[in-house]
């Protein structure tokens, strides 16, 4: 029997690979969709600006600055222990940073810079990784020092402008900006600034005018000029062009951002327009099911409340301006320069909870599962964000192999909201993966059963089927994980990876042969690089005796899987059916190496040594 193992999206990847694969925000979060921005625009973004913060991004361990922040029994890692001598510093610093362990880089980078405090390559590195670790001090002092060697330094010339306006110095931010010349990444970042500069100087009819740069460019940067002049207006006391600015918004884009909904529907709450802010909150909301984001905004417009101004002033708005283009850097994976932007939004903008959760959000998918926690315990729980933050927190209280905390979160918030299906679901699917799977069925029930008294299991609970249908078939309830697993079907129709399970189980339990390969077939053309789809299909054509065809599809699936067991022992046994006895001794050989399941060990070292009936028995 295949162990259960890898079936996409049954498990969640490795930290290296990770992306959100049990979506809790929608993909539309932040300003733009990915469509809508130029390649080359982007490469202006990423690259023209800091290079050295742009580099390949890699997992890196938990613990550094913000992890001092963390609570509920989660210790921060150790800080970077001191080094005595300048090169093992700055080679432990590269390491580091090379490790995509930004912390531990900015740290060893600021030792070595204590041993040799003019070294510019030394100071143009400490910078970097003190700016992309929230080190603002330290990023502000570096910065003055590396502007006397190099006065168009962009990174340093935006820390330093960053740090004026924080003190309410606009002149003196304006100054600092005055000096770029405007190209790669200054051509959007630069003007966007200055427009929220003059601004707050009272010259917002210049602000607009800097702004209108913007309008040479393509499409993405067309939404930016449109959101951000909207919100000088609406700075500025101009009111109804304001309005207007945000109705263009929302026509140009045929599914609003939360971002354009969020800033939308508060100015119009604010402004007389509250059934249009309720008709704009509960449009977006049916767009994005299962997310709730916008539930308290919601709520708030239909019982009157306040809605206070995401955007009151200049600094708010030269914030909102780095957020912006940090959520464009993360969606590009260009996760150092966004990092940059945020803690300089941050900086501006202590309270900025949406640059709050972006923070934990890339923090989490690099792995740093410890700095994600904290940045994500930052956010306050009266927040519209806190309940999603929680859930995110107990994800990765798991990473962190804290499986008894993270089950007490999710049984706290499950308790919080007895109307909410998604604390049970995701401790079924901790259960799950730590193999508890009777415990995981239970919990699955229970969020099912939630979805049922509301009468709202709808076609994307599919996931929650097929993962239910899992847990039912590893704790040996056969019967209803089949019928979960059609139920998903029926929900979301060819869907390969249910398709996949169903037809497997088929197939092991030597039933319904025949539609198990019709169903595995499809599968397969939908997911043709799928290892463990194409194995299922090459163990059907060896179940009806089809050695040659078998052979030729678990050939490809170990191709594609090159590591799993199960495969490899299928492989095996498949070539010893077609007359290649020693390729499929070399094939149950590999099987063990790559750690097969206990009780499968034996059965190959049988084989190994006896070989294997042909016609196969018992198999």
């Amino acid at each position: 029997m295949r162990a259960y193992r890898g079936f996409s999206p049954a498990f969640p990847p490795a930290a290296s690979q990770r992306k959100r694969w049990e979506i809790d925000l929608p993909n539309n979060v932040f300003l733009l969709q990915r469509t809508a921005w130029s390649k080359s625009l982007f490469f202006a973004l990423a690259v023209g600006f800091f290079p050295a913060a742009c580099s390949a991004e890699s997992p890196a361990p938990g613990g550094g600055l913000l992890a001092q922040l963390a609570q509920g029994g989660v210790a921060p890692e150790a800080s970077a222990p001191p080094i005595a001598s300048p090169y093992g510093a700055y080679l432990a610093g590269l390491v580091a940073r090379s490790d995509g362990d930004l912390d531990s880089a900015a740290e060893y980078m600021l030792q070595a810079l204590r041993y040799d405090p003019d070294n510019p390559e030394l100071l143009y590195d400490a910078l970097t990784m003190a700016a992309a670790t929230g080190r603002n001090e330290d990023a502000v002092d570096l910065a003055e020092r590396v502007l006397k060697l190099e006065p168009r330094h962009s990174l340093a010339v935006l820390v330093t402008a960053v740090e004026a306006a924080r003190q309410g110095d606009l002149k003196g931010a304006e100054a600092r900006l005055s000096v770029l010349p405007g190209r790669g990444f200054d051509q959007v970042l630069m003007p966007m600034l200055n427009a929220w500069i003059k601004t707050g100087l009272g010259d917002a009819e210049g602000g607009l005018q800097a702004l209108s740069v913007l309008l040479q460019g393509d499409g993405g940067t067309a939404v930016l000029h449109g959101l951000h002049a909207a919100l000088i207006n609406e700075v500025a006391g101009r009111n109804e062009v304001a309005a207007q600015g945000y109705e263009s918004l929302l026509e140009q884009t045929t599914r609003p951002t939360l971002r354009i909904t969020w800033l939308a529907g508060s100015f119009f709450e604010r402004h007389g327009q509250r059934d249009r802010a309720i008709a704009l909150y509960r449009e977006y909301i049916a767009s994005a099911p299962g997310s709730d984001i916008l539930m308290p905004m919601l709520e708030r417009a239909e019982r009157g409340g306040e809605s206070p101004a995401e955007v009151a002033s200049a600094t708010d708005g030269m914030a909102e301006v780095l957020f912006n283009l940090s959520g464009l850097l993360s969606q590009e994976q260009a996760n150092d320069a966004a990092l940059i932007h945020l803690h300089q939004a941050l900086a501006l903008k202590p309270d900025f909870m949406l640059a709050q959760v972006l923070l934990g959000e890339i923090l989490q998918m690099q792995g740093r599962s410890r700095e994600a926690i904290a940045a994500y315990r930052a956010v306050p729980e009266g927040s519209a964000f806190s309940w999603i933050v929680r859930l995110r927190i107990a994800d990765e209280l798991q990473q962190l192999d804290e499986t008894e905390m993270a089950l007490a979160e999710l049984d706290r918030l499950a308790a919080e909201r007895p109307d909410s299906y998604e604390p049970l679901s995701r401790k079924g699917n901790l259960l799950r993966i730590k193999e508890r799977f009777a415990e995981a069925a239970e919990a699955y029930d229970g969020a099912v059963q939630r979805l049922e008294q509301q009468g709202e299991i709808e076609p994307h609970h599919w996931s929650l089927l097929y993962f239910r249908g899992i847990a039912l078939e590893r704790s040996g309830q056969w019967a209803r994980a089949e019928a979960d697993f059609k139920h998903a079907l029926g929900l979301q129709p060819e869907q390969p990876y249910v398709m996949n399970y169903l037809a497997y189980s088929w197939v092991e339990k030597k039933q319904n042969l025949d539609e198990a390969e019709a169903m595995l077939e499809r599968a397969v053309k939908l997911r043709p690089r799928d290892g463990y789809i194409v194995d299922s299909l090459g163990w059907v054509y060896f179940r009806l005796g089809r050695y040659d065809e078998a052979v030729v599809q678990l050939e490809r699936a170990v191709e594609l899987r090159p590591q799993d067991p199960t495969i490899n022992d299928h492989l095996g046994d498949a070539l010893w059916q077609v007359g290649r006895r020693n390729e499929a001794r070399f094939q149950w050989h590999r099987a063990l190496s790559f750690d097969p399941e206990e009780d499968d060990v034996p059965v190959i070292e049988k084989k190994i040594k006896q070989g294997m009936a042909v016609p196969p028995e018992n198999i």
